[in-house]
């Protein structure tokens, strides 16, 4: 992870577009787009339903712009290895089943000029025998 990233950040401006879909034919009721700088787009289609499984061929189609903002942000070294160590622990806790059985937890860093590593290890209890009758 750098110590100085660049991140896009909404800032709570946003515009919505509405719009019609009949077969191919796309109406919108807006023609202006937004003036933002960055922004996301977000497109929401909605079927006309008659009965539970019969549908209309028409949508209604619903555009949302957010505008975004870039911030610089920097951390210290010490935000960094929490920031770091916190992800990597809820990704890690993710792909292994039983927590309870984690023995040991290992966490080293490495720093190098404008960027941090972090490996983070667990000693997990794992149930790897199978039961067999031995026969004589």
């Amino acid at each position: 992870m750098p110590l100085s990233q660049e991140i896009k950040e909404e800032t709570g401006n946003q515009k919505t577009i509405y719009g019609i879909n009949i077969n191919n034919l796309k109406i919108n009721f807006s023609k202006s787009i937004p003036k933002f700088k960055n922004y996301d787009t977000i497109n929401e289609n909605k079927k006309l339903k008659l009965f539970s499984n019969f549908y209309f061929p028409i949508e209604i189609s619903k555009t949302t712009y957010k505008e975004l903002e870039n911030k610089n942000v920097v951390y210290n070294i010490e935000e960094a290895k929490q920031i770091l160590t916190k992800k990597l622990e809820e990704e890690l806790k993710k792909e292994i089943s039983n927590v309870e059985n984690i023995v040991n937890t290992q966490i080293n860093y490495k720093e190098e000029q404008q960027n941090i590593t972090v490996e983070v290890i667990y000693e997990v209890l794992e149930n790897i025998g199978t039961n067999e009758k031995i026969v004589l």
